[in-house]
């Protein structure tokens, strides 16, 4: 029970500070009402630039220790720069579950 308030107490705190405008909140898209709506917003040459910073740090979170690259001032390089080291992250994030799926089959 003691955890659960623990996690309680930290939700309450991040949502606190989100409402005060301390966090950054997550980027967020409007719902795509036709198809044409639905693959402007799937390329990737039509986020934003937050949006590919998001999408980066959450895959890099993503791996595991070993092969986690550092990458450091995201925030300041440029949507061009972003884009390829979104698909750099990408690239390292399939080849770890290639090797993870070949690590269950050997088993």
């Amino acid at each position: 029970m003691k955890s659960f308030s623990d996690k309680a107490q930290a939700q309450r705190i991040k949502y606190i500070k989100g409402k005060l405008g301390l966090i950054s909140p997550e980027p967020t898209r409007s719902i795509p009402v036709t198809y044409d709506e639905a693959q402007l917003q799937s390329a990737e040459s039509s986020l934003k630039k937050e949006e590919v910073v998001f999408a980066i740090e959450t895959l890099v979170e993503s791996l595991n220790e070993a092969k986690r690259p550092q990458f450091r001032g995201l925030k300041s390089k440029r949507k061009e720069e972003l884009l390829l080291i979104l698909q750099q992250v990408r690239d390292l994030h399939n080849a770890t579950d290639v090797d993870a799926d070949e690590e269950t089959k050997k088993k």
